[in-house]
């Protein structure tokens, strides 16, 4: 009898939990955009007969049922830490590294290589250079699960950022690199290009947010230590020019955004089409062709050109070649990351 009570007990709480989460689907507001995934929601879909009957609404009711799940973020971090206790190294595409650090592969993002070429053959390579960012776990090693190996490509940018392995150089829960980070590639690619880098040590340093949860969190809603967001200020007096467009956003950096779930905007905004910064120095016209790694690489740059143009060609709407025939750039940079997969050794 005992036994027969709490199998209705169960039942019974298995049908509320059901109908719970069924009416709290049906009554909270659709959620039009996650700030985590940075990403457009799934809206409730219109049922009529045509799409019922081909499945199409179906799909999308399971789409907008998982986008919309109440608590979902919460969902995501319990469901994360069962398969890490099922002993997981890879969870939703992320690997569980050690001392709190989480690592992904390197995707292709735009045709990078063809770029430099094509810019090779129009300026010459005295006037293009590249910086390939290296992922983290390509430097990291010691940091990445066991069995897990990433592709290095062994520049001076990696060979830098590999002998400072032991600073804070990656977020632990973001794929970008901290602006410490991107000094010792900025200090790489100037040696090669023939001028002195700014030390570190005579920059304006400051933690401008403490507890910084980046991209990987976002995938994973799970982190072991969260991360401290750093500024190396050169103190350069820059105008700054967004979109080519005269709006509010006038510096480098965004203070405003550091408490938002998307703080790595605070340089340069985030990822914009154009962004056009002048300086006091006394000549040079340096173009970015760039992603996201470049955004807290850019200060470093106004120690040394009077102009700096900032290009994302993923969200650049105009020929990049003919942008640049009509311009007076003395030389062009192409900062973005490495293309890099994971093996199991």
């Amino acid at each position: 009898m005992k036994k027969g009570k709490k199998e209705c007990l169960c039942c019974l709480l298995f049908v509320l939990t059901l109908y719970g989460l069924w009416a709290a689907d049906f009554l909270c507001e659709d959620r039009l955009y996650s700030d985590w995934e940075k990403r457009m929601l799934a809206q409730r879909p219109d049922a009529d007969w045509s799409s019922v009957l081909d499945g199409s609404y179906q799909a999308a009711y399971e789409e907008w049922l998982a986008d919309q799940f109440p608590a979902r973020d919460w969902w995501v971090g319990l469901k994360t830490r069962c398969e890490l206790l099922l002993g997981r190294k890879k969870v939703n595409d992320i690997y569980i590294g050690k001392d709190g650090y989480l690592f992904s592969e390197n995707t292709r993002t735009a045709d990078w290589d063809r770029l430099e070429q094509e810019l090779i053959e129009q300026y010459g390579a005295a006037r293009v250079s590249r910086i390939k960012v290296p992922a983290a776990g390509s430097v990291l090693e010691e940091k990445l699960p066991p069995g897990i190996s990433f592709s290095v490509q062994k520049d001076s940018v990696w060979k830098n950022l590999y002998d400072h392995r032991t600073e804070y150089i990656y977020f632990r829960t973001d794929h970008h690199w901290t602006m410490r980070g991107a000094w010792y590639a900025y200090e790489a690619w100037a040696g090669e290009r023939g001028f002195t880098p700014v030390a570190l040590e005579k920059m304006k340093y400051m933690v401008v947010r403490e507890g910084f949860l980046g991209s990987h969190y976002a995938r994973l809603h799970y982190a072991a230590e969260p991360d401290a967001m750093e500024l190396y200020d050169p103190g350069s007096i820059c105008s700054v020019l967004y979109d080519t467009e005269a709006l509010e956003l006038t510096g480098l950096y965004r203070p405003e955004v550091l408490e938002s779930e998307d703080a790595y905007r605070f340089f340069l905004d985030g990822n914009h089409p154009i962004v056009q910064i002048e300086t006091e120095q006394p000549e040079g016209h340096l173009v970015v062709l760039k992603d996201s790694y470049a955004n807290c690489f850019v200060p470093y740059l106004t120690c040394h050109y009077r102009k700096i143009t900032v290009i994302d060609p993923r969200f650049f709407r105009t020929d990049i070649m003919e942008w640049l025939r009509s311009g007076d750039s003395t030389e062009i940079l192409i900062l973005s990351q490495d293309t890099v997969r994971a093996e199991w050794k």
